[in-house]
C-alpha cells in the first residue's frame, strides 16, 4: 500500500520563487504523464525528498508522485535500489524510463531531474543517428551508479548523459546518487572525488565524461 503524499510537507524550501517559474516553464512541454515513485526510509532526508516530490508535482498537471516503503514491493526494491534510500524512479505512465534518483537533486542536478521528467514525458531532444548506433552498441546488462557532489557542473552533465542512454537502451540503468548522503558506499568505493561511475556494484571509473565517451566506454564492457 502506498504512503499518503499528505504525509509530508507540500512544499519544499529548495524550490525558490525563480526555479520554480522556470520549471513551471520546461514542464509545458509534458505531453504525457510521469510518475514519480519514491522508496523512503524514515530518516530526514527522505522527508525531504518526499516534499521535493510534493512540490514539483503541483507544477503540472501530467506530473503525480508515490510514496513506498522498502519490502512493499520487492521488484521496485530491486529496480530502485532500495540500499540507497531515498529513491526515485522516473515513470512514463507505467513504464521504467530506468532513471533513478538517490537524494534530493538540488543544485546543478536540478538540470538533470527536470531532462529526466522531460525525456519520460514525450519532450526528449532527438538524439542524431551516430549517438543512437552507439547506444545501441551496449549489449550487456549495466547498472551505473553515478556519484556526484551537487554543486558539480560535470556530475550533471555525466548524469544527464548516462539517463539518456538508459532512456533508449533497455539494457542500462543510471543512478545519480548525492555520495555526500551515503558515507558506507563513499567508503566501499574509496570516493576521493566526483563524478564517479561504479559499474554494476563493482568496478569505478572517475571523471566526467562526454557522450560519446561514455557509449564507447560502456560498450566495450
Amino acid at each position: 500500500m502506498s504512503i499518503e503524499s499528505t504525509a509530508y510537507p507540500a512544499k519544499s524550501p529548495l524550490i525558490a520563487a525563480e526555479l520554480e517559474g522556470q520549471l513551471l516553464q520546461l514542464f509545458q512541454k509534458l505531453d504525457r504523464p510521469v510518475q514519480l515513485v519514491c522508496l523512503l526510509g524514515q530518516d530526514e532526508k527522505s522527508t525531504g525528498m518526499a516534499a521535493f516530490l510534493n512540490h514539483i508535482t503541483t507544477l503540472s498537471p501530467q506530473l503525480s508522485c508515490r510514496f513506498l516503503a522498502p519490502g512493499e514491493d520487492t521488484a521496485l526494491d530491486e529496480r530502485l535500489d532500495a540500499s540507497l534510500l531515498p529513491a526515485t524512479g522516473i515513470f512514463a505512465g507505467e513504464e521504467f524510463t530506468r532513471a533513478v534518483f538517490h537524494g534530493i537533486p538540488g543544485g546543478k542536478e536540478i538540470t538533470g531531474f527536470a531532462a529526466a521528467i522531460l525525456n519520460a514525458g514525450g519532450a526528449a531532444k532527438p538524439l542524431d543517428r551516430p549517438t543512437l548506433r552507439d547506444i545501441a552498441a551496449i549489449r550487456q546488462p549495466l547498472t551505473l551508479h553515478v556519484c556526484v557532489s551537487l554543486g558539480c557542473q560535470h556530475c550533471a552533465q555525466l548524469v544527464m548523459h548516462a539517463q539518456r542512454i538508459a532512456l533508449e537502451n533497455p539494457l542500462v540503468t543510471a543512478h545519480m546518487v548525492d555520495a555526500n548522503l551515503y558515507p558506507a558506499l563513499v567508503q566501499q568505493h574509496s570516493i576521493q572525488r566526483v563524478p564517479l561511475t561504479i559499474l554494476n556494484g563493482g568496478r569505478s571509473f572517475p571523471g566526467g565524461k562526454t557522450m560519446a565517451e561514455l557509449t564507447t566506454l560502456l560498450a566495450r564492457m
